[in-house]
């Protein structure tokens, strides 16, 4: 063994010494160590007694983590700064990662933790303030803590998170990265989850998407600064207005009275934004919409002004120096073309 796992830590922290244990690990396994041969039972003990070690740890690293962040946000408390919540907030976004270590989160009311610190983000808007830091780290440790977990999407939905999600998109003051990642939680928690799915359509989530999309294409100066934002919003609309079609084979009321509705103009309001992915899924969004009605949506396409136009300019630019770039939006501008026929 040569003492690679001792029990003194590696860092002074009193755990295995970590280090050794992958020097040790990697000398058997990289072709440059000793001969390969099978472990005896000392080693074999040894190192799942290392890697027990190391889960048992990094579970009371994510107590210690929420202990810090459960502190109040307003100026420093018993040491606990906003700048060090944004950090601590890092490590639980790396922790979460785990799927074990992320349903041990859950158990332990992190869900509640991470809305509460939503939820109380005070004035801001301002991406560079730590305020808005750590807020975006709570979206970002929530929707990694979601996706492929059910019991945290069931405890999201619980605690009332479709809501506060959107809440936090519609509002025009708030960080426009920060309201992007509350898209992400929302797309994380209503894919492959009927419950989450029907929940956001009857909280109109649509509405509030759209709502976003429209204030963030006012300008194009507003158009600039948002193209996360738009981003994050067509591909989940894209994902509402396809995946209700698979669902339900029909075309429910809040899909035809929104996107339907809004998919022409809001693909106009992009067609010519400088961010080939904005361009690319607002028109990934109108094609799915046309699937739903297509001689009601080609009509639609056909009075939007500058629609059908910008489509044809888009197709034209096949063989051309910038087609193997732009081929994707090429072939949906092609696609929603060929509806009008």
């Amino acid at each position: 063994m040569g003492g690679a796992a001792g029990g003194g830590g590696g860092g002074g922290g009193g755990g295995p010494d970590w280090q050794g244990l992958l020097k040790w690990s990697l000398s058997y396994n990289d072709g440059t160590g000793p001969p390969q041969r099978k472990l005896d039972d000392e080693e074999r003990r040894w190192f799942y007694q290392a890697m027990e070690s190391a889960f048992e740890d990094e579970g009371e690293r994510l107590k210690q983590d929420m202990l810090i962040l459960a502190q109040s946000h307003d100026g420093e408390v018993q040491g606990v700064t906003l700048e060090r919540q944004c950090d601590i907030m890092e490590d639980v976004e790396d922790l979460v990662a785990q799927i074990d270590l992320a349903k041990t989160f859950v158990k332990m009311e992190g869900m509640a933790l991470l809305l509460k610190i939503v939820r109380e983000r005070g004035k801001g808007g301002d991406g560079g303030s730590d305020l808005s830091r750590l807020r975006a780290g709570a979206l970002t440790a929530a929707s990694t803590c979601i996706n492929h977990n059910p019991e945290a999407q069931t405890d999201f939905l619980r605690r009332g998170g479709i809501e506060a999600m959107a809440e936090v998109v519609v509002d025009k003051g708030e960080d426009v990265k920060v309201r992007a990642k509350a898209l992400s939680v929302i797309a994380a928690t209503v894919r492959h989850n009927n419950t989450a799915f029907l929940q956001f359509l009857h909280a109109a989530g649509l509405d509030i998407v759209v709502l976003a999309l429209k204030d963030a294409t006012a300008t194009r100066e507003d158009a600039q600064r948002s193209a996360v934002l738009l981003r994050k919003g067509f591909r989940l609309l894209e994902y509402v207005a396809r995946e209700t079609l698979q669902k339900f084979g029909k075309t429910v009321p809040q899909v035809r009275g929104v996107c339907l509705a809004n998919a022409p103009a809001l693909a106009a309001s992009c067609a010519e934004s400088d961010d080939v992915e904005v361009r690319e899924s607002s028109l990934a969004f109108l094609a799915e919409c046309m699937a739903h009605d297509p001689a009601a949506m080609a009509d639609q396409v056909r009075a939007t002004e500058g629609l059908v136009g910008s489509l044809r300019a888009k197709v034209a630019l096949e063989g051309g120096g910038q087609a193997e770039e732009r081929m994707d939006e090429i072939d949906l501008a092609r696609r929603i073309l060929e509806g009008l026929k």
